[in-house]
C-alpha cells in the first residue's frame, strides 16, 4: 500500500512524542523537526508508510543518540498485559467456540497502542474483550484460515506491538492445542522502532515456549520484504499459511507476491479503514489474494 499523504501526519506526530518522551528543548526539536521534513519532501511516495517512517525513526534516534527511547514504556506495557493474561485465558476457555473468541481477542488487543504519554488501562481492555463475541468483523475469513490451518504443516505469524505480543503468545497457545502437528515461528523486527515488537520483547514474554521466535532483519515499522534478512525471507515464502498482526503488516504486505497471509488487525485511521471499505476501528480478519 503507497504512502498515503495522511500518513506525512503520523511521521510528524512521532517526531513531536519521541523529543517530548526525551524532554529536548524547542531548538534541539526544531533541528529534528527540519530534518525529517527535508526527508519527507525529498522521499518515494511510492513506498509504503511503513518503510518510510523508518526513515524518520533513522532521523529522531541518530539526534537523541538513543535507538530504543521506548524501551521502559514497552516493558511496562508487556508486563501490564502479562498481569491480567489469566484473565483472558479464563475468557477464551468459557468460550463454546475457543478458536473464534481468541482469535478476536487477539485482533482486539492490536489496539493496545501508544503515544508516549498514554498509560495502559486495563479496564478499557478487558471491557472490550468481555464483549468480544459482540463484535461485527465487517471482513471475516476466520473459517477460511482454519480449514488453511487444518491442512498446514508450518505457520508464520508477524507480530506487531508490544504488550499485544501476550495476547498473540495466548493464542498461539490456542493454536497449538487445537492444529497440534503445526510448526509456528513468531517473527518479530530486526531493530527496535517506536513499540513494534523486537526480540527482547519475545524474550520478556518468553514466546520461545510456544513458538520458534526469528528476527525479519529489519527496522521498518511492518514488513518490507526486499529490506529483511534471506533466513526471513525463506520462512515467509516456505510457510504454508502467514498471519500478520497489525496495520503496519497490512501496509507493508497488502501486494505481495504470495498467497495464504491472513491479516488480523484493527483499522486505526481514515486511510487504510477507506482502502478497505469499512468503518475505522473496524476489527478484520481479511485473507490476502495475491493479483499478480
Amino acid at each position: 500500500m503507497n504512502l498515503n499523504l495522511n500518513c506525512i501526519l503520523c511521521n510528524l506526530k512521532q517526531v513531536l512524542t519521541v523529543t517530548d518522551l526525551v524532554n529536548l528543548d524547542s531548538d534541539c526539536k526544531e533541528v529534528i523537526m527540519r530534518d525529517v521534513l527535508g526527508y519527507l519532501q525529498n522521499t518515494n511516495y511510492k513506498r509504503s508508510n511503513p518503510e518510510i517512517i523508518k526513515g524518520t525513526w533513522d532521523i529522531i534516534t541518530k539526534h537523541i543518540a538513543n535507538t530504543n527511547p521506548y524501551r521502559e514504556i514497552k516493558n511496562h506495557y508487556n508486563s501490564e498485559v502479562m498481569k491480567i493474561a489469566d484473565k483472558i485465558r479464563n475468557l477464551i476457555n468459557q468460550s463454546e467456540d475457543k478458536f473464534n473468541t481468541a482469535l478476536k481477542i487477539a485482533i482486539t488487543a492490536n489496539l493496545i497502542d501508544f503515544a508516549a504519554n498514554h498509560t495502559f488501562d486495563e479496564k478499557m481492555l478487558l471491557e472490550k474483550i468481555n464483549i468480544i463475541n459482540e463484535q461485527f468483523m465487517p471482513i471475516d475469513d476466520s473459517k477460511k484460515l482454519y480449514e488453511k490451518l487444518q491442512a498446514a504443516k508450518t505457520l508464520l505469524y508477524l507480530g506487531d506491538n508490544c504488550g499485544e505480543i501476550v495476547i498473540d503468545k495466548i493464542f498461539i497457545e490456542y493454536l497449538n492445542a487445537i492444529f497440534p502437528n503445526i510448526k509456528v515461528y513468531y517473527a518479530v523486527r530486526g531493530e527496535a522502532i517506536v513499540n513494534d515488537v523486537t526480540v527482547e520483547d519475545a524474550d520478556m514474554v518468553k514466546m520461545q515456549e510456544v513458538a520458534e521466535v526469528i528476527s525479519n532483519g529489519d527496522g521498518s515499522l511492518g514488513t518490507v520484504i526486499a529490506k529483511t534478512s534471506a533466513v526471513f525471507r525463506h520462512v515467509f515464502y516456505k510457510a504454508d499459511v502467514i498471519i500478520a498482526k497489525g496495520q503496519g503488516n497490512y501496509e507493508s504486505l497488502s501486494e505481495i507476491d504470495r498467497n495464504h497471509i491472513f491479516f488480523l488487525f484493527m483499522a486505526k485511521c481514515d486511510a487504510v479503514a477507506s482502502s478497505l471499505h469499512v468503518a475505522n476501528l473496524s476489527i478484520l480478519c481479511s485473507e490476502y489474494q495475491y493479483k499478480g
